[in-house]
């Protein structure tokens, strides 16, 4: 599955909307590798570590952002983001220890299919917030 970009997946707030767009593009960077078979090399590693790397920064910047504006999304979007953070830090510690191609694929495909229910189902409540600007 490649991750496209779409108009209405845009928050309100380009720096995290950009974000977005690094995280699909390493998401999508993976799944090359995965459909050339592509599991077990420093690539990869690479790419992981490179997630994780963007999801940190890019989560606490989405989580201030939220808050500042008071979205009313912003305890799920948090708790979202706890249990991402907990699948991949499981997923990174078993893959460290046993590569396989079948690990990644699924990884890959729940990767994908997280990011693209969570823009869509909690992040873009944060347009019309920013939009009418903070309570108060």
């Amino acid at each position: 599955m490649t991750l496209i970009w779409k108009p209405w997946y845009t928050t309100g707030e380009p720096t995290l909307d950009e974000q977005h767009r690094e995280i699909f593009g390493l998401i999508n960077e993976l799944g090359a590798l995965v459909e050339a078979g592509r599991y077990d090399c420093a690539a990869v590693d690479d790419l992981l570590e490179q997630v994780g790397v963007h999801v940190d920064a890019h989560f606490a910047l989405e989580e201030g952002c939220m808050a500042k504006h008071a979205c009313p999304m912003a305890q799920k979007n948090k708790t979202e983001h706890e249990q991402l953070l907990e699948i991949y830090n499981g997923f990174v510690r078993t893959f460290g220890q046993k590569k396989s191609l079948a690990g990644l694929k699924k990884f890959h495909q729940s990767a994908s299919d997280w990011i693209l229910e969570h823009i869509c189902f909690v992040d873009i409540h944060l347009r019309p917030c920013i939009r009418h600007g903070p309570p108060g």
